[in-house]
């Protein structure tokens, strides 16, 4: 039972859209603390990228500073998978640009321990 499939930046756009486009964005504060924003995304497939508003000021500061930032499409079933994705950002006016490096259908291991990965 595999817990984790890669996919492809530039299939993203496909993989992403059954889940909606109001996924979690997380990314860490100044002082290494994890932070969360729910966010409004449009992904695109060429280039593999997502344009994001509604990230709250706290985001742009770690732009600069050169975070890398995740997106989270939780699932929708108690064993289904998520959906991750992962990349470097810029502020272009009110949106934040995600150039997307990586990404991951991804569930959590059966609990009677069983998995294999």
């Amino acid at each position: 039972m595999t817990m984790s499939h890669a996919v492809a930046p530039e299939d993203l756009a496909v993989t992403s859209a059954p889940y909606g486009q109001t996924p979690f964005l997380l990314y860490s504060a100044a002082d290494g603390s994890a932070r969360v924003n729910h966010v409004v995304a449009l992904v695109e497939s060429n280039p593999a990228r997502v344009i994001i508003s509604g990230f709250g000021r706290g985001v742009a500061g770690r732009i600069a500073n050169g975070a890398t930032l995740s997106l989270l499409w939780p699932s929708r079933e108690p064993a289904g998978f998520s959906l991750i994705a992962d990349g470097t950002g810029e502020i272009d006016g009110d949106q934040l640009i995600l150039a997307v490096t990586g990404a991951v259908l991804h569930r959590p291991a059966p609990v009677d321990g069983n998995a294999t990965c």
